[in-house]
């Protein structure tokens, strides 16, 4: 029953994403000084995806809705909440910048540059 579970849990992971969300498609590009994340987000409105950043994690969150004036005659179309979180560690948190394009949230964040720490010269007694 244990192994049975256990598969259940990859399939609704691989289909839902971790923890019951859906995911989306996600290209993460290194670029000079940085990334750049490129996620498709059709049908999403700009206002329906909330973004933040904490503990190094860029979490990305999308509600695809339906339109409630239109009158259905087929609906085969998600309405969800999407979801995706990707660890950066140390970076420039004001660095980030977002545009959506196309159907394309495209997130460009700048990592740190590293700390030039002072040479320090050992005197020999």
């Amino acid at each position: 029953m244990l192994i049975f579970n256990e598969v259940f849990d990859e399939l609704n992971n691989f289909f839902y994403g971790q923890g019951g969300y859906k995911g989306f498609p996600v290209d993460l590009v290194e670029i000079e000084n940085g990334f750049q994340v490129i996620a498709e987000v059709p049908g999403v409105a700009k206002e329906d995806i909330q973004m933040n950043f904490e503990d190094g994690v860029l979490t990305i969150e999308a509600d695809r809705k339906k339109n409630a004036e239109a009158k259905y005659l087929i609906n085969e179309r998600d309405v969800t909440h999407l979801k995706r979180s990707i660890n950066f560690g140390e970076i420039h948190e004001d660095s980030i910048q977002a545009k959506l394009e196309n159907g394309l949230l495209i997130v460009t964040i700048k990592t740190k540059a590293p700390e030039e720490k002072p040479k320090k010269t050992i005197t020999i007694e």
